[in-house]
């Protein structure tokens, strides 16, 4: 009898511990309040991880290494230099960076296609850009001091504008293409 007295006491005690617990929020209450999510403490919680697989380059270790180096060597250019005379330093030296010979030869072709193909798209986008400023210029023109937020809307209009300019469909198309034709270069 008095063992079973005992085993009540200990259950007794288990089970108010647990309710007290759950109450007061302790394990598993996500709300701070109201438990929705328990668990006992027999149980473990598993935590997965999820690890973005490395960036990896469609180029070779020394093709990559090269382009890298030259695209480096373009953004120091360009703080000394033409912009005009820093792209035709940077492509030289990009197409250098695939397998002499055939390897050069078709990342040249693949530098001539792009500039054909953004030619028009950069001009486009040229028209765009001036488009939204001048509606930038009209819309503030039209802003009187009785108007406080008239401002920041023209301002936020030509944003909004100039980045669905920036989002040209043509322009990306030429990017896309002169990724594609990069990979049928070979690599050093």
């Amino acid at each position: 009898m008095e063992n079973t007295r005992k085993v009540r006491l200990i259950y007794g005690a288990a089970v108010a511990t647990a309710a007290l617990a759950l109450a007061s929020g302790a394990w598993g209450s996500t709300s701070g309040i109201t438990p929705t999510t328990t668990t006992t403490p027999a149980s473990v919680a598993t935590t997965t991880t999820t690890i973005k697989p490395a960036k990896t380059s469609p180029y070779s270790p020394a093709t990559t290494a090269c382009i890298k180096q030259a695209t480096a060597a373009k953004k120091t250019c360009k703080v000394s230099a033409a912009v005009v005379d820093c792209k035709a330093e940077f492509e030289t030296a990009f197409a250098n960076c695939f397998a002499p010979g055939n390897g050069v030869a078709c990342a040249t072709s693949c530098e001539t296609a792009k500039t054909s193909c953004e030619t028009p798209a950069l001009a486009a986008e040229k028209t765009c850009l001036g488009a939204c400023k001048t509606t930038e210029k009209a819309a503030l023109g039209a802003c009187q001091l009785t108007t406080p937020n008239c401002v920041t809307n023209a301002i936020g209009t030509f944003k909004t504008c100039k980045s669905a300019c920036a989002q040209s469909p043509a322009l990306v198309a030429c990017h896309t293409n002169f990724a594609t034709c990069l990979t049928k270069c070979p690599n050093l």
